[in-house]
């Protein structure tokens, strides 16, 4: 009995060292994008996009002429981005920051908008199952707020309402998810639109990102910080890589994607193509 234990150990040993490479040692490296779209020229406009990692942290994402840089506070969470455009002084810096359990409790954008420079701050509360999030957007003239509210259910946004000066709800949206998947953005109030989308059932890079820049409460904070920045979004918190996109909204453009993937089931290279075939885009994925 006691050979046949060691056999077994043996034998699993292999499968239980591949979990653990796959769960705790795959860090990215390098993102690299060329987006094509051939809306007015029939060779395409190119764009070239360049995401670079450190240990698996984010570090940076440059354009042909944009750069953003990550920087992170003590405890390796994201705590500035700083977008600068080479050759001139434009600049919006994003600041986050935290509390005692690592949740977000502050994003403060500053950036220029019309000539003017405009600071936007979401400050953020937790109430049981619910997070309130109090958006102030001003410029030397005026101040606009907007009221907005989630339920979280399970670890998970389940809704997302958005409230009038009266605190009336004007907007209403649920978030439906299957395995650990977000499949589904489905309007109740206002806007009364759905998205869909598809999974694949291998390991999602994207996840790999948001979890190294926001620690253990990346469920939550990545759903807050999607409305207000476009690097992050609500889909990468899920547990595999998105396949399509469709929206019943008027003017939303389908997307669908095909990946390639190394031996540990993330993804090396992904094609998209958006529906109407003007946009297309390449990723190529390198890991440590």
């Amino acid at each position: 009995m006691k050979t046949y234990f060691i056999a077994l150990f043996i034998i699993s040993f292999p499968f239980l060292a591949q979990s653990q490479i796959t769960e705790n040692s795959v860090n990215l490296k390098q993102i690299n994008i060329v987006k094509t779209n051939f809306r007015n020229l029939k060779s395409g406009e190119i764009i070239n996009k360049t995401i670079l990692f450190k240990d698996g942290k984010l570090q940076s994402i440059k354009t042909s002429d944009v750069i953003q840089s990550f920087f992170y506070n003590p405890k390796e969470l994201l705590d500035m981005t700083v977008k600068e455009r080479q050759g001139s002084n434009w600049k919006e810096v994003v600041n986050y920051a935290y509390n005692k359990e690592d949740q977000l409790v502050k994003f403060t954008k500053k950036y220029e908008e019309g000539g003017e420079l405009v600071t936007k701050t979401v400050t953020i509360t937790y109430e049981g199952s619910r997070i309130k999030a109090v958006t102030k957007k001003s410029n030397s003239h005026q101040t606009l707020i907007e009221d907005i509210e989630y339920v979280v259910e399970n670890g998970l946004v389940s809704r997302r309402s958005s409230r009038d000066r009266n605190q009336q709800i004007v907007n209403k949206i649920e978030y439906v998810y299957f395995k650990d998947n977000i499949i589904r953005h489905k309007g109740l109030i206002g806007d009364k639109s759905i998205k869909n989308y598809t999974f694949d059932d291998k390991n999602s890079a994207d996840l790999l990102i948001v979890k190294n820049i926001f620690g253990q409460n990346y469920k939550t904070i990545v759903p807050l910080v999607s409305f207000h920045e476009d690097e992050f979004d609500f889909e990468s918190i899920s547990n595999n890589n998105e396949l399509s996109f469709a929206s019943t909204a008027v003017n939303a453009i389908g997307k669908s994607r095909k990946y390639k993937y190394n031996n540990l089931n993330y993804p090396v290279s992904c094609s998209l193509v958006e529906e109407n075939g003007i946009v297309k885009t390449e990723f190529n994925y390198l890991y440590e």
